[in-house]
């Protein structure tokens, strides 16, 4: 995606959130430095050839993870699809034994499981936003070849896609790579979080009012790339 076509959005999402652009650009110029030996075009044609003409499920944290992950797990008609996890949902992957093809995550989640499908051959887009940096400076190095994602301007290896949380930002990534259909698993944008969004945390619990603006902004982005684009989308019940 270009710049110039993702600045009114992100802006407008600065402005509901409050959220520091140079923070963000740091952020950037911080995850461009740690993958500076890391030559991004294999990983992208990685990307590209996982996900070109197949079905692709995209994960969410939300408290329908499970029961849909069941879903798709008991499904044959998912067989050969590609399972995408949005951060913290990768815990739900390996508490159920399923595989992960892809990760896309700001580290928010169990870094150890993260850590552990990297290794296991997933491939991981890392996201670099304000608010993350310590945990970018402390994790990636150990992460090994990954690719880079910002939400400012990007570089030559940190690479916009738009979206703004994983999930949405997750779908945004796999609609730019020809897939012939998404379907959107544990995609909750209610007033429950659910417990895989934190490591720390038991159970589901109740949105506070930051994180209920995300959710809303991440259904109104995902909303509009599923209204613009000829690719079929399929969101479990």
């Amino acid at each position: 995606m270009r710049w110039e076509e993702w600045k009114p959005f992100y802006l407008d999402i600065v402005d509901r959130l409050g959220l520091d652009v140079q923070a963000d650009r740091r952020a950037t110029a911080l995850l461009t430095d740690l993958l500076e030996n890391i030559d991004p075009e294999p990983l992208l044609r990685d990307l590209r050839e996982l996900v070109s003409e197949r079905t692709v499920i995209v994960c969410g944290a939300g408290p329908s993870l499970e029961r849909h992950l069941e879903t798709v797990i008991e499904s044959k008609k998912f067989d050969n699809a590609v399972y995408v996890a949005a951060d913290g949902a990768i815990s739900a992957f390996v508490n159920v034994g399923l595989n992960c093809d892809i990760i896309v995550t700001d580290l928010d989640g169990r870094i150890e499981h993260i850590r552990n499908t990297v290794e296991r051959g997933t491939l991981a887009i890392v996201h670099a936003h304000g608010d993350n940096m310590e945990t970018v400076r402390k994790s990636v190095p150990s992460l090994g070849k990954i690719l880079g994602s910002t939400q400012v301007e990007p570089t030559n290896n940190v690479f916009l896609w738009g979206g703004f949380t994983d999930g949405d930002r997750a779908c945004h990534i796999i609609a730019q790579n020809a897939p012939r259909r998404i379907v959107l698993a544990g995609m909750d944008f209610g007033t429950t979080v659910g417990k895989w969004s934190k490591p720390n945390r038991d159970g589901n619990f109740r949105a506070g009012k930051r994180k209920r603006i995300k959710l809303q902004i991440a259904e109104e982005l995902l909303t509009r790339l599923m209204s613009s684009s000829k690719i079929e989308y399929h969101v479990l019940g």
